[in-house]
């Protein structure tokens, strides 16, 4: 499977389907999160967390990869996510690199997401 496939599937069964327990499938524990001025070492069990609190804020949820990029070791996607509860719906934009060792995420590089879609 290419690693296009492969993320694009991670963010079907896990952000689509709305099942943060199928993170376990993918990102390694731990995996390291670069975000801008730090790092971040986050356990399965606190990745699993994170997805289930975003999706606990999001009852509707669409999340496109506008682009996707790999190069056999990383994969990149320039993304939108529009979500939100009732009539309280945003969309965001934002890039995100990862690194993928063995069939699972190990490391995760995150742009500061910004409102609106990618134009």
């Amino acid at each position: 499977m290419s690693l296009t496939d492969f993320l694009q599937r991670y963010t079907d069964d896990v952000y689509m389907a709305r099942n943060p327990e199928a993170a376990r499938d993918y990102i390694a524990d731990p995996c390291l999160r670069h975000e801008h001025g730090h790092l971040v070492t986050m356990s399965i069990e606190e990745n699993v967390a994170r997805v289930r609190d975003f999706l606990a804020r999001a009852s509707t949820m669409q999340f496109d990869n506008v682009v996707l990029v790999d190069d056999s070791a990383h994969v990149a996607s320039a993304y939108n996510i529009t979500f939100g509860n009732g009539d309280d719906v945003q969309t965001v934009s934002g890039i995100e690199v990862f690194r993928v060792v063995n069939g699972k995420i190990t490391e995760t590089w995150n742009s500061s997401i910004q409102p609106g879609a990618w134009g």
